[in-house]
């Protein structure tokens, strides 16, 4: 098959796992932003203490542990979609995955440590890195994607734009506007005299 033949053929699989990544990317952002709160818990903070001496291979147990779990539950999601309940089966892929790169990205911050002393999963880890860095290079260089970042910084820009100029008016409107935010603000103040 000539290479450019390939190429063509290639492209739509490429790009897909480009975006899939993107969005694994995103989703391991997130959620370690949201669960490093979780540490205000103090039964919490213990047992993520107590796994962040783990040795080694034992940390490398607790981070393989989730995605072992969760396998079943995709099977069982998949099982769903073919015998007909294609809605319930992509709703219980779609939590698994969320919950499942939550849990793996928390384990990850705590055993980081000591899966970096293991050299074989720094390999491991920066040919996943790379690869994923690769990926995402080539969706981002094509012009299709440039046309969409463009397009949402010029959303971005407008929400700006409508946000304050909603906030001006809010703040120097006048009729109904101004009534309303000296109602609210008089609402307010009665809510913390009271308290």
């Amino acid at each position: 098959m000539p290479h450019k033949t390939r190429k063509y053929l290639l492209a739509p699989l490429i790009y897909t796992a480009a975006i899939l990544l993107l969005f694994e990317e995103w989703l391991w952002n997130a959620s370690k932003r949201v669960l490093a709160r979780l540490p205000l818990i103090p039964f919490v903070a213990r047992l993520e203490s107590w796994i962040s001496n783990f040795s080694p291979y034992a940390a490398l147990a607790v981070f393989l542990l989730p995605s072992l779990l969760l396998l079943p539950v995709k099977i069982l999601a998949l099982l769903s979609i073919a015998h007909g309940h294609p809605t319930l089966g992509l709703a219980v892929v779609i939590a698994a995955k969320v919950l499942g790169t939550a849990l793996v990205a928390r384990l990850y911050a705590l055993t980081q440590k000591a899966l970096l002393s293991l050299p074989w999963f720094v390999r491991c880890r920066n040919a996943v890195l790379r690869f994923k860095d690769r990926m995402i290079g080539q969706l981002r260089a094509t012009q299709a994607w440039q046309q969409i970042e463009a397009g949402v910084a010029a959303f971005a820009a407008m929400r700006r734009q409508w946000w304050e100029a909603l906030r001006q008016r809010w703040q120097n409107g006048n009729g109904q506007g101004n009534r309303l935010a000296r109602m609210i603000r008089k609402y307010a103040a009665r809510r913390r005299d009271r308290n």
